[in-house]
């Protein structure tokens, strides 16, 4: 079994994508919003929405890491695919932890902005 690495972008591109039914905006949508962002309203939107992100993606790796628990608690109940699954779980939780520390600091970075424009 090959063990199939989701790189950070697309990690946040599906989540953007999870939250835009919330949000009724879609990842191109606030991509162009970080583009046009003239205002602090504007600013202080995207950080919000960059924080939700970072929030979405770091409950997502603590679940990973309870399933890695588990996984090394009872490796007898995976048989031969424990050595995958172990895999498959440090590497999410690695880029779903690097993909909310990227939302973080955008949303970091346009806070500051909103605090310049105030």
């Amino acid at each position: 079994m090959k063990v199939i690495l989701i790189p950070a972008l697309v990690l946040a591109a599906s989540v953007t994508a999870s939250c835009a039914s919330k949000t009724e905006r879609t990842p191109q949508d606030w991509a162009q919003a970080a583009q046009k962002a003239e205002t602090a309203a504007d600013h202080e939107q995207l950080a919000k929405h960059y924080d939700e992100l970072a929030q979405t993606l770091q409950a997502s790796a603590d679940e990973e890491r309870r399933m890695l628990t588990e996984y090394q608690r009872r490796p007898h109940r995976y048989g031969r695919r424990i050595k995958d699954l172990r895999a498959r779980s440090i590497a999410l939780v690695r880029d779903f932890e690097a993909t909310a520390r990227d939302n973080r600091a955008m949303a970091d970075f346009h806070r500051q902005m909103a605090a310049e424009l105030h």
